[in-house]
Formats: C-alpha cells, structure tokens, sequence
C-alpha cells in the first residue's frame, strides 16, 4: 500500500504539514512522489490559516491533496496574540501578497470574460 502508513510499518500514523511556506509545501509534495505516497489518501494533510496563503491553499485542492483552512476563534484577548505571531513569524510571506493579488484579478478576469488576464 502507499501512503505514510507505508513508510512507517503500517501503524496509523498520520502527519499534519501546517505552514505557510510554499518551498515547504513544494518539498512535502515532491516528497510524496519521490514515495509514492497518494495526494488524497496517503495520510498526510496541509493546512494554512484561513486568509493566509490562499494560492497554496488552492493548488494544493486542485492538484488532489487535502488541504484545509483553520480558523483560530475565541475571545479577542487571547485570539489576538495567537494573530499577532503568526503574523510576525510569516512577515516575508507579506511579499507573496502582491502574487496572490494578481492571481485573484487574473481569476475574476477569466470568470467575467471567459478569458486568461494579463
């Protein structure tokens, strides 16, 4: 059988990638080809919370692999600080942003026109 199960005597173990860096991402990835490990069913999982990363988010869905969003929730005093490092650990990411917008205008352009964006 392929999956993580596989590479680790078949013993239910299941992994959890939950990072906003896409090299990171990119390397689990091609981690699980070099393995053989299934995109749906091999028992490793990517998460990113939601708002951040989104393109990743979204080929990650596309090519097959589970993927999901979290939403961090609770009274504003203590969700806050949680935020607040996320926010700060991921502050390169900041410079993706400029990627994901244009990929977001090239997604609405081809939704309303039926065409591929600049």
């Amino acid at each position: 059988s392929s999956g993580i199960n596989a590479e680790y005597g078949d013993k239910n173990a299941e992994v959890m990638v939950a990072s906003h860096n896409e090299f990171s991402v990119q390397y689990v990835v091609e981690r699980m080809r070099q393995h053989d490990i299934h995109p749906r069913y091999g028992g490793v999982y990517f998460g990113q919370l939601l708002g951040m990363c989104d393109q990743v988010t979204f080929l990650l869905g596309a090519g097959g692999y589970s993927s999901y969003k979290y939403v961090p929730y609770g009274p504003v005093d203590a969700v806050l600080p949680y935020l607040s490092r996320r926010a700060y650990e991921n502050k390169g990411m900041l410079q993706g942003s400029q990627k994901e917008i244009d990929l977001l205008k090239g997604e609405l352009k081809r939704r309303r026109w039926g065409f591929k964006g600049e």
